[in-house]
């Protein structure tokens, strides 16, 4: 199976795991499955929530890296640094522009897995 998915460098991904393509459909079938909840406390950060905010950007940063998805996690490693600093302007600057652009990803990706992906 030839894999090519929009937003994902998936040779990238791919050597993560080897080559072996169904570990890294299975990751890409779990980064669309637990997501949408980080996306979702991402949604509202504020001075209280920085440190917690600073914990789920960290993780998707990490399973954005897991699947190849490189701007996202590029994106997230900057706003991790900017949550841990404090900066909470900064944060407010671009969060609705990353969870966006994150649901974006996710749609392309879960599109991909159901018409490429079948149990």
């Amino acid at each position: 199976m030839s894999i090519e998915i929009p937003g994902l460098d998936v040779q990238k991904g791919l050597d993560l795991y080897d080559g072996e393509e169904e570990f890294y459909i299975f990751a890409l079938k779990s980064w669309v499955t637990n997501t949408p909840e980080s996306l979702d406390k991402l949604a509202n950060v504020s001075k209280e929530t920085l440190a917690d905010y600073a914990i789920t950007i960290h993780g998707v940063k990490g399973t954005s890296a897991h699947i190849g998805a490189e701007a996202l996690r590029e994106k997230a490693k900057n706003m991790e640094a900017q949550a841990k600093s404090g900066d909470l302007d900064g944060i407010l600057a671009v969060n609705d522009s990353f969870i966006k652009e994150a649901s974006a990803l996710l749609a392309v990706v879960k599109d991909w897995l159901d018409k490429n992906a079948k149990e």
